[in-house]
């Protein structure tokens, strides 16, 4: 019990948060398109797990116009669920991996009122219904501010203005349940798109499998405990997909490709 609180603690400090329910755990694979029926059909027939929903999001990234939450690491999205009827601002913090297993920390907002996306050709490539700041300061938790200041600093939050990738992705969500905690396992398929001036270009196509362990609580020491049965889970589909480790997260594998120098 102690050596896992250590842990605990010890992930939230490099994570550089003060709080463990925001600490994401998962595993992430690129999934040759050919292969994404019939892992789809795999999944759905597996014995221990059950499909809970298939959802499509609409994710507007965002960024200052130096990219700098690109290049530390970081990623910050206004998600549209239910078309567009409820909207959130979700940061991921700079995280670390450990084998095949990214850590990270993860935050979300209430939901956004008053909130649509822009449809003018000007506002869909800058942020401008309101600010980042603003939105913290009305819709988020104090440790969500606290953390992008903290891994971003001061000045570049207030610098986010650019809105560089649009992404659509839907997402087949699967639940492997076991006491508190539980394995998500999901399948994606993105369309993403790059925005300048010049309007909105196809960027990228592509699927990928995700596996992430949460608990009913939120906290981390429960979902440590599924570490193990998340890599047993993992390998089984390896083994008979070709399944290939992704190191990079939506935005920075769409987005990689613009940085300069």
């Amino acid at each position: 019990m102690a050596a896992r609180q250590d842990a605990v603690e010890s992930i939230c400090r490099r994570l550089r948060i003060d709080d463990d329910r925001q600490v994401e755990i998962e595993s992430k694979w690129r999934v040759l398109p050919e292969d994404f029926p019939e892992m789809r059909r795999f999944l759905f027939k597996l014995k221990g797990i059950r499909h809970d929903k298939t959802s499509l999001f609409f994710d507007q990234f965002l960024d200052t116009p130096r990219s700098d939450l690109l290049r530390r690491g970081a990623s910050l999205r206004v998600r549209y669920k239910r078309n567009g009827s409820r909207v959130y601002l979700q940061y991921k913090g700079p995280g670390f991996k450990r084998g095949n297993l990214l850590y990270r920390s993860e935050f979300s907002t209430e939901r956004l009122t008053r909130f649509l996306r822009e449809e003018s050709h000007h506002d869909v490539i800058h942020f401008t219904n309101a600010s980042v700041r603003s939105i913290l300061a009305r819709h988020a938790e104090p440790s969500m501010a606290r953390a992008m200041e903290e891994h971003l600093g001061a000045r570049v939050v207030s610098a986010i203005s650019a809105c560089p990738i649009l992404s659509i992705y839907q997402k087949e969500k699967f639940l492997v349940k076991s006491g508190s905690s539980f394995l998500e396992p999901s399948l994606d398929r993105i369309f993403a798109f790059h925005i300048d001036r010049k309007g909105v270009h196809p960027l990228s196509t592509f699927c990928e499998y995700e596996n992430e362990i949460k608990s009913a609580d939120g906290n981390l020491e429960p979902k440590l405990k599924r570490v193990e049965d998340l890599l047993r889970f993992d390998k089984k589909l390896s083994r008979r997909f070709r399944l290939r480790p992704e190191p990079l997260d939506k935005y920075h594998r769409c987005a990689s490709s613009f940085l300069g120098g």
